[in-house]
């Protein structure tokens, strides 16, 4: 009887932490099922530029169609093994914010398309502008229209969801 509190606390201990490891894992499932990555007509993501390469090497750099994974819908090229694997590990570590649509138009509440040569990468977050003129605009005022953003893209991503389940 003494030990009943002990082991309520060490079985309570157990299950918490369970919990937090299957939530953890079903929040990265539904990330995967729930992405919107703006890709190719081949459904190739980020015009096959290698995501891990802009915090990694901090450039855009092409990958190459041996080294790649399907996630989210898309196919993603790597220039080497090891970042596939990285990738791999990790993916919502890597993918672009905002499914790689530019940011500034979704801080103005509409979707632009990105060029994977123009790029900024904060706080570990990889961000694909349209142009250097938008990433300038963008930077300008980073924590602002990163607040717009990121509320405007809880409208966009739904319809966009939508759009590409229907196709």
């Amino acid at each position: 009887m003494k030990n009943l509190p002990r082991n309520l606390l060490i079985v309570s201990a157990v299950v918490a932490s369970f919990l937090g490891v299957y939530s953890f894992y079903l929040a990265s499932q539904d990330y995967a099922a729930d992405s919107v990555i703006f890709n190719t007509s081949k459904d190739i993501a980020i015009y096959g530029y290698d995501t891990v390469s802009y915090q990694k090497q901090k450039a855009a750099i092409r990958g190459e169609e041996k080294f790649q994974v399907d996630w989210a819908g898309s196919t993603w090229f790597f220039s080497s093994l090891e970042n596939r694997d990285l990738f791999a590990a990790a993916p919502e570590r890597y993918a672009p914010q905002y499914g790689g649509y530019d940011p500034l138009g979704i801080s103005e509440g509409y979707t632009n398309p990105s060029d994977p040569e123009v790029f900024t990468v904060v706080a570990g977050q990889l961000f694909l502008h349209y142009s250097q003129e938008f990433k300038d605009h963008w930077e300008s005022d980073r924590g602002t229209n990163m607040v717009l953003a990121n509320s405007n893209w809880a409208f966009l991503r739904p319809k966009l969801l939508e759009k590409q389940n229907n196709q």
